[in-house]
């Protein structure tokens, strides 16, 4: 089978897409993906095999087309880290209602390119399927470290927005996983500082809960680096320049240490307990990372959880078990050299 070339195209912003998920094979084993299911009719009540998408020129076609065609996501590589090729390609196919191949089709790859803080940026590529209906993307290696996905769906004919719409409405996804690429002896400050149910700060003993938690996962996840402090005031302000400055003054020279990394994890409601007499605990996490030698902010996400347990002191405790687990799995979707 021929391989076909992916053209970058200028990057574009991410349309939201709805679609349905199914499991498939691939060469690494059961995954799942998400895949467009059409709708299998027309105006006559018979399946028909819709025309290669290059030769769709109105509106009206392109509609038919979406309505009859179905995408579906092949097989697709396994995680890499930042800076480091991906070792397979994305593979696809596009089928007809009667389950016949659609040769010769316009595909677009939308995959992502840049990021900042909350945000990723993304760039088109163009397949064009062969005669089996298949088409293989090549993905650039990833020059950042995120968790997101890679979306594919026919090319529209024209720029009109009703159309872009549809098209992304019909994209199949696949996983794009690139891990952090940063030493096992990177420098890491962690805080992170819990409240109490009535809104004011746990520091009581010195005791850091979350922000113990989280380090012990970074450690678990291989970054050994990683070492509480304790920025409470500066963290409570949610003041990103403060806190550096705290951590420049803890450090006092030391240039070992490349990252802070801090948070707020706050209850969502009072503890209740249940007619069964479980305890239900909720809580909300705000996380950022800044790096410490220019005081960029690298990273903003929130999270939360909800845990139940017959002890309420359990409850509570496996409640910033969960939300350390969060945390750190963004960590390592996020931070990078």
């Amino acid at each position: 089978m021929k391989k076909v070339i992916a053209i970058l195209l200028a990057a574009s912003a991410l349309v939201f897409i709805s679609c349905e998920s199914t499991k498939q094979e691939d060469v690494n084993g059961s995954e799942e993906r998400t895949t467009y299911r059409a709708s299998d009719k027309d105006a006559g009540g018979k399946k028909e095999s819709p025309t290669a998408s290059g030769t769709i020129s109105t509106k009206n076609q392109f509609k038919k087309f979406l309505q009859d065609a179905k995408i579906t996501v092949l097989s697709f590589p396994k995680e890499t880290v930042k800076g480091k090729a991906f070792s397979a390609p994305y593979k696809i196919q596009i089928l007809g209602a009667d389950g016949s191949p659609i040769p010769s089709t316009k595909i677009i790859a939308e995959f992502p390119a840049s990021k900042n803080q909350e945000s990723v940026n993304y760039q088109k590529a163009e397949l064009v399927t062969d005669e089996n209906g298949r088409a293989e993307f090549f993905p650039p290696v990833p020059e950042f470290a995120a968790s997101d996905k890679v979306l594919f769906y026919p090319a529209p004919p024209s720029s009109d927005p009703e159309l872009v719409r549809m098209a992304a409405e019909s994209a199949a996804e696949a996983q794009w996983k690139a891990k952090s690429n940063l030493g096992a002896r990177t420098g890491i400050l962690v805080s992170i500082v819990d409240y109490r149910q009535n809104g004011s700060i746990n520091i009581g003993n010195g005791s850091q809960p979350s922000a113990q938690a989280l380090t012990s996962n970074l450690w678990r996840s291989g970054l050994m680096g990683a070492q509480n402090a304790d920025f409470h005031n500066s963290i409570d302000a949610d003041d990103p320049a403060r806190i550096r400055s705290d951590a420049l003054k803890q450090l006092n020279g030391n240039t070992l240490f490349k990252f802070v990394v801090y948070g707020r994890v706050k209850y969502t409601s009072e503890i209740t307990k249940d007619a069964d007499g479980y305890y239900n605990v909720s809580l909300n996490g705000s996380l950022g990372a800044l790096n410490i030698s220019s005081g960029e902010v690298l990273l903003k996400a929130s999270k939360s959880v909800t845990v139940k347990d017959k002890a309420e002191w359990k409850a509570v405790d496996n409640a910033r078990q969960e939300m350390a687990k969060l945390f750190c799995e963004e960590l390592i979707y996020s931070l990078y050299n």
